[in-house]
């Protein structure tokens, strides 16, 4: 660290010409300060206000985003990061003889979140790449022999080797680079037979023969390493227990959530044989959801290239504290990370896309949504308010449906029928654990009518207005103002934020998301009062009652998906060939609205979808147009929009008699049909032979197009937005 702040002591001041100014001096030396500073080795203490915890504890306690707050003297709802992390031979992280290794690794976590090195420094993203960072340091942990971690930290790192790594990645992920089934396999066979694990199996851990699973499962179940699914559609199958198995190789059980360890572990779960889905264990839903893969998906199947990007990210990060760690840090100069990158993409899958929710599947999802909000959520939350404000909690279920059977014909819809009667409502809750799906849809209790409505305000809120699932979990109740132009709708944007610094953005809606939002705002506002809860989440929009007791359920990340799930299974959509049926999430419901605008306005819209989706600006949005787009319909609109410029340049320079130019790239392809067919106007071409033409070149690739926002003179108003022609120099 002192070499580099040495060298940078040394810098001769600058030398001015004779006719630089005194300001235009003392601007240069204040940039060249400025530059200094941010290159210069950290030398501070490591304290930040968004580290609760002091910096040698095991467990950090990190901010997040505000809603973090000490209860009963504990911090809830942190970013929490855990230093005792499993190796692979059996130590810890915090164990002492990883003490460097330790300390390198929480200077990079501290200079990251402080954005004093590359990496994503916003809370849950930072988490995210500290995984990352974990999981290169178990690596080098299972190959000590050549990394040697301990004394090095990951200094030994050099380009063959981490050309070794990104493919390894590439050909399965982690799961493949840290060797998790072979590792597995080894520990399970040397405990049933006593010798070591023959490497025709390590070699294919995917296949294993049936007579050599059969003495492996009944080594497993001598150790307890089995259990049966206690709730969910396989109630009382029996499956194995995976923070055990992960203990077993020195892994942390956050690695065992992933398909790959699941699809090889299903081998050893016989009650799940006749599963051609890598169905959930615990699946709560009716039927397995739209996104599960088959066994054999799992197994054929490599890394995408978001897991290569991401490492590459990872490795990034460090390559740039390596001046403020270089001892313990490989040199960057000697690492090319895009050669790396190029090669392991060469191996990769195609990236993952947001599915696209069939156009019939989302209007019966909206039909069945706008029903509940408009015709039965005032009866739903005023029936559900007035049952819960009598609970008693030595008789739960008696003492509510007493006053449910008191109430039955209280509440009622316009039309003047008891919501009771309608929807056939004569329990609160039931005692049986697991649903009964027929019964949900034909004879819900109160408590599962008042989940479907919720389910249906979220339906209405993100199928109308494009969010992200952090934007909607996280709303505060007063996040909606009405004004004379309508209804609008507050929020922190979820992404294109600064560190620890929120933007929030307000964006019509239309009434029935209002509504929405209105039942939402009358529920939670009653239910923390009746529960006396002065925590922050008191205020959220999403204040929602637990299954069992009086408290309200934590914001987290299933807080929304658990209440989709529900009112997709009272929708009660026929499952697919594969017996899969759609659930859906609000990022599906955000890509919906998103390209069936686009695709019903084309171009003339895509100023009004990056604003109405929180983008910062236009290439944003196509980008994600572009990724999304489903089959091969974006190529042809783009050449639809680029037959109708070349149209208008033609009619353009005729009007002109001469040249008008354009500064959007138009010309180029003008000309290039022009000289195709060697006129001077389009007029003497038969319009079907250029408008093919044109189509071809798009076809072929020979011009893309790329949308751009123009900014005002602050750099921050969107003012516009202009469509380049980009071609190619074949042309």
């Amino acid at each position: 660290m002192t070499r580099l702040a040495a060298r940078l002591d040394l810098l001769p001041p600058p030398q001015f010409p004779d006719d630089f100014s005194e300001q235009d001096r003392r601007m240069v030396r204040l940039a060249l300060a400025s530059a200094k500073q941010q290159i210069a080795p950290y030398d501070g203490k490591f304290e930040a206000p968004w580290l609760l915890s002091p910096f040698p504890d095991e467990v950090w306690d990190t901010t997040n985003r505000g809603r973090e707050e000490m209860v009963d003297g504990q911090w809830q709802n942190t970013i929490r990061f855990d230093w005792r992390v499993p190796l692979s031979n059996g130590a810890l992280l915090t164990d002492v003889r990883y003490e460097h290794l330790l300390m390198l690794l929480k200077k990079i976590a501290f200079l990251m979140r402080s954005g004093l090195v590359a990496g994503n420094s916003t809370p849950a993203a930072w988490r995210n790449g500290m995984g990352k960072l974990i999981a290169l340091i178990r690596w080098t942990v299972l190959h000590e022999e050549k990394f040697m971690p301990e004394l090095y930290g990951l200094r030994l790192i050099d380009q063959p080797s981490l050309e070794w790594l990104f493919c390894l990645v590439a050909e399965g992920g982690w799961f493949h680079a840290l060797q998790i089934p072979q590792r597995i396999l080894a520990v399970l066979y040397q405990g049933a037979h006593g010798i070591s694990c023959p490497q025709s199996l390590l070699n294919s851990p995917f296949t294993i023969p049936i007579k050599e699973i059969e003495p492996l499962v009944q080594w497993m179940e001598c150790q307890g390493l089995y259990c049966h699914a206690k709730d969910g559609a396989h109630m009382g199958k029996r499956h194995l227990k995976r923070n055990p198995i992960a203990r077993l190789i020195g892994e942390s059980p956050s690695s065992f959530t992933t398909p790959n360890v699941s699809g090889f572990l299903r081998q050893f779960e016989p009650d799940f044989g006749n599963e051609s889905l890598l169905v959930q264990l615990r699946q709560g839903t009716e039927f397995p959801s739209q996104k599960v893969i088959s066994i054999q998906d799992v197994r054929d199947g490599g890394a995408s290239e978001e897991a290569i990007v991401a490492l590459e990210k990872a490795i990034g990060t460090v390559l740039d504290a390596h001046r403020h760690v270089p001892d313990l840090l490989p040199e960057p100069a000697h690492i090319s990370l895009r050669r790396a990158t190029n090669i392991a993409k060469r191996v990769t899958s195609t990236s993952s896309h947001t599915l696209f929710i069939p156009i019939n599947t989302g209007l019966a999802f909206l039909n069945t949504a706008m029903r509940f909000v408009h015709v039965y959520g005032e009866a739903i939350v005023g029936f559900y308010l007035a049952v819960i404000a009598d609970f008693n909690p030595t008789t739960p279920n008696p003492s509510t449906n007493r006053s449910l059977n008191r109430r039955l014909n209280d509440w009622r819809i316009a039309s003047g029928e008891p919501i009771a009667a309608v929807l056939n409502i004569t329990e609160f809750r039931r005692k049986d654990t697991k649903t009964n799906f027929d019964r949900l849809r034909s004879n819900p209790t109160l408590d599962q009518a008042l989940r479907v409505l919720i389910g249906s305000c979220i339906v209405c809120m993100a199928l109308l207005k494009p969010s992200r699932e952090e934007e909607l979990t996280h709303l505060k109740r007063n996040c909606m103002r009405e004004d004379a132009d309508g209804y609008w709708f507050n929020y922190e944007r979820g992404k294109s934020n600064a560190g620890e610094v929120w933007q929030d953005e307000d964006r019509p809606i239309p009434v029935i998301s209002a509504k929405a939002i209105h039942l939402l705002q009358l529920l939670g506002s009653s239910l923390s009062t009746l529960f006396a809860d002065e925590r922050k989440i008191s205020d959220n929009l999403f204040y929602l009652p637990r299954v069992v007791g009086m408290e309200a359920l934590i914001a987290h990340a299933d807080l929304l998906n658990k209440h989709l799930d529900i009112f997709c299974d009272f929708v009660g959509l026929p499952p697919d060939m594969e017996g899969r049926r759609w659930y859906v999430r609000v990022h599906e419901m955000r890509k919906w609205f998103l390209l069936l605008l686009f695709w019903s306005g084309r171009f003339d819209v895509l100023d009004a979808a990056r604003w109405i989706a929180g983008h910062t600006d236009a290439k944003h949005i196509y980008a994600y147009i572009e990724k999304e787009f489903p089959g091969e319909e974006l190529p042809q609109i783009e050449a639809e929009y680029s037959i109708d410029r070349v149209y208008r340049r033609d009619q353009e320079r005729r009007r002109a008699k001469g040249d008008a130019g354009n500064d959007d790239g138009v010309d180029e392809l003008y000309e290039a049909v022009l000289r195709h067919f060697n006129v001077e106007s389009l007029t003497m071409v038969p319009e079907p032979e250029w408008t093919s033409y044109v189509q071809s070149l798009r076809k072929d690739e020979k011009f893309r197009l790329e949308p751009h926002s123009i900014f005002g003179e602050d750099g921050r108003n969107v003012v516009g937005i202009n469509i380049s022609f980009v071609m190619r120099q074949v042309i």
